[in-house]
Formats: structure tokens, C-alpha cells, sequence
């Protein structure tokens, strides 16, 4: 008379899961890649909208001028940086408060093509801009942040 031990799982049953796992990885690690390269340009459009709004209440709580000077650098990362009017000296100087900023990798600024500032006066209002940001691992894949000129508010679309 034989036992026969049936606990356990035979190879053929192992080599199947592995194999259905490795399809699953197949289909899901673009997908995942995709939408981590998407996160990184929502993050990017918030933070420079962040920095828009911070120059708005700035230049209306303090009552003077407020900039945000973006730099575009081809090869390198975009950056921007908060700086305040100084009217005594007639001069704008780096708001100590807030650092340089960059965008993440992979994400560049595409319109306006050169260097720019957006201007916020005490009263809100700002000199206004368009601002489109590209996310360069996926094509098509733009935000576009819009500083009003009559109201400084900031709004964010999808697309540019």
C-alpha cells in the first residue's frame, strides 16, 4: 500500500505563475513608466504655479512689485527664482526667503522659447504669461500655466 503526498505544488503549476507574472510585467511596467513620467510634470506645472501665487500675495501683502524670472537652459534643467522691487535702489534682488528652482528631468519649458518674467503689482494684477510646459519622455504631453494680466490669477489646462 502507497501514500502518495499531494501537499505542495508540482513544477509544471510553478513555471505557469511565473509565466502569468511575466506577462503581467510586460503589460503594466509601461503603463507604470507612463504615468510616473506624468507625475513628474503635474508636480513641475504645480510647483511653478506655487511660485506664481506666492509672487501675487507677496507683491499685494508687501505692497511693492514681486518677479518670477524663469531661465531656460537647453541641455539642463529650466529654472525660476522669486525676486522683489526694491524702489529705493530701482532694482530687483532675490527674494532670500525662496531658493532657485528647477523643473524635474524630462520636463522643459517650450513656450515662451527664450527668458521671461512674470511681474506681480500690490494692486494683483501681473504683466501676464503662458507658460507651456512639455513633458519631453512623452509626446504630446503638456500643461500650460496662464498668469491673467488684469487679475494676476493663476490657472492650469491641459495642453497647450
Amino acid at each position: 500500500m502507497s501514500i502518495k503526498d499531494d501537499s505542495g505544488i508540482s513544477l509544471a503549476e510553478l513555471l505557469v505563475v511565473i509565466a502569468l507574472m511575466g506577462v503581467i510585467t510586460v503589460i503594466a511596467v509601461p503603463a507604470i513608466v507612463g504615468q510616473m513620467s506624468h507625475l513628474r510634470l503635474t508636480s513641475s506645472v504645480r510647483d511653478i504655479s506655487t511660485e506664481l501665487n506666492a509672487a501675487r500675495l507677496k507683491a499685494i501683502s508687501n505692497n511693492t512689485m514681486y518677479r518670477v524670472q524663469f531661465t531656460l537652459n537647453s541641455g539642463a534643467a529650466d529654472t525660476y527664482r522669486l525676486y522683489v522691487y526694491d524702489a529705493t535702489l530701482d532694482s530687483w534682488s532675490a527674494e532670500t526667503s525662496r531658493t532657485t528652482r528647477s523643473l524635474e528631468g524630462g520636463i522643459n519649458i517650450s513656450t515662451p522659447s527664450a527668458d521671461f518674467n512674470v511681474d506681480f503689482r500690490p494692486n494683483g494684477s501681473s504683466t501676464g504669461a503662458s507658460i507651456c510646459v512639455d513633458n519631453t519622455g512623452t509626446s504630446g504631453d503638456r500643461m500650460e500655466v496662464t498668469a491673467q494680466t488684469s487679475t494676476g490669477m493663476i490657472t492650469i489646462t491641459t495642453g497647450c
